[in-house]
């Protein structure tokens, strides 16, 4: 019991949502070359990564067409999936205009196409969004240079156990999430945004 709670809690403290927040602005307001429009760049990536999502999500849970708010359910996740995909796009485009560190472009750039490979994942498997969506923000703030293997182990490893624990996702579905993750952002980055 004690354990469940304990995984509850890092399931939320390391929410995908509050790790993508958390990153785009460390990449936004400590580099060399903070933007003039800083703040209006992160609120840019907090209403197109954070608040559109969850106003979504919020939308669709009382609707009827999620069962909870992590989407449990396989065949659940395509319509937010799709819609993230949207609202990323939109951002990426929002970003490009506003001239964002290539950084924190690329970041949503790699939102939008992760989501997208997610989505046909998903389509026969269920892959941890969890897993993948926390270790795409740590991919970019260690191409930018904020390498902190030990603490973004212990994020990784906490948020992956506490998807086990919960019985949201097996192993196999957590490791791949998270290898997906890291692997697809840090390739992107290197290739269109450095």
């Amino acid at each position: 019991m004690i354990l469940r709670k304990f995984a509850l809690l890092f399931s939320y403290i390391f929410h995908p949502m509050i790790i993508s927040l958390a990153a785009f602005w460390i990449l936004i307001f400590f580099n060399s070359l903070q933007s003039p429009n800083a703040n209006i760049i992160l609120f840019t990536c907090f209403l197109f990564s954070n608040l559109i999502p969850i106003i979504t999500v919020i939308i669709l849970r009382k609707s009827g067409k999620l069962s909870d708010i992590d989407a449990s359910i396989k065949e659940q996740r395509i319509l937010p999936l799709t819609l993230g995909i949207i609202y990323s796009l939109l951002g990426f485009l929002a970003l490009y205009s506003l001239e964002a560190e290539k950084i924190v472009q690329g970041l949503m750039f790699c939102y939008m196409t992760n989501s997208i490979i997610m989505l046909g994942i998903t389509r026969y498997w269920k892959i941890s969004i969890h897993a993948m969506g926390v270790t795409g923000p740590i991919a970019a703030l260690w191409v930018q240079g904020y390498q902190f293997p030990i603490i973004m182990s212990v994020i990784i490893l906490c948020v992956g156990a506490s998807r086990i624990i919960l019985k949201a996702h097996n192993p196999a579905q957590v490791y791949t999430g998270a290898a997906l993750g890291f692997l697809l952002t840090f390739t992107q980055l290197h290739l269109f945004f450095l």
